[in-house]
């Protein structure tokens, strides 16, 4: 009555079940795999969510890139905890991973930046992200200002456009079953060690 085949595994390593949910999803994802829900809680309790790319991912972390000065890097700032989401249509499945931010080292901030198209490096310096724009034609004034000042010339990451990494304690599981009889496992970091339940769902 009950397909109970292909579970969700609990004795293992979350960050290597990660990796193989990952690595499936970019095949089958039409766009953007490593696109995932970042939310975030201002100083004063406001949450507030919005999508950013993964950029890479360890034990010590998931890494995504943003301006410091935007809504979320200020949120970021004044409070760590953040959460992020990855939903996989294709896959029928979800990961929720809850953790603490941290600004990455400056030079592997760098080595990213250096290796962005040369426009998106521009745009990292035209953009006032999160603030008032009047008329798109001041954006797109000042990206050719940025164009014309870095002409012929290396572009520099900017001072306020920063990488964070998401150090997880607890993620979770989630695929879609039969009768909604979803498959859920949450893993939990407790004294540096990963548990493990299943949740009903």
């Amino acid at each position: 009555m009950f397909d109970n085949h292909n579970l969700i595994p609990v004795n293992v390593n979350p960050i290597d079940l990660f990796k193989k949910w990952f690595v499936a999803s970019s095949k089958s994802e039409v766009n953007d795999p490593n696109a995932m829900t970042l939310s975030t809680v201002s100083k004063n309790n406001k949450p507030s969510s919005r999508i950013v790319l993964l950029k890479s991912y360890d034990e010590k972390g998931f890494v995504f890139y943003t301006n410091s000065n935007s809504r979320k890097g200020k949120s970021i700032s004044s409070n760590s905890f953040v959460s992020l989401n990855f939903h996989w249509k294709s896959k029928k499945r979800q990961i929720r991973i809850e953790g603490v931010v941290r600004i990455i080292n400056s030079n592997v901030a760098d080595k990213y930046f250096n290796s962005r198209p040369r426009e998106s490096k521009i745009g990292a310096w035209a953009s006032k992200q999160s603030s008032k724009l009047l008329d798109r034609s001041e954006l797109n004034k000042r990206f050719v200002e940025v164009k014309k000042k870095y002409n012929n010339l290396s572009i520099p990451r900017p001072p306020y456009w920063n990488g964070y990494s998401v150090k997880p304690n607890l993620i979770e599981f989630w695929q879609e079953m039969q009768y909604r009889l979803h498959d859920r496992v949450v893993f939990k970091k407790i004294k540096n060690e990963w548990k493990s339940t299943r949740l009903f769902p």
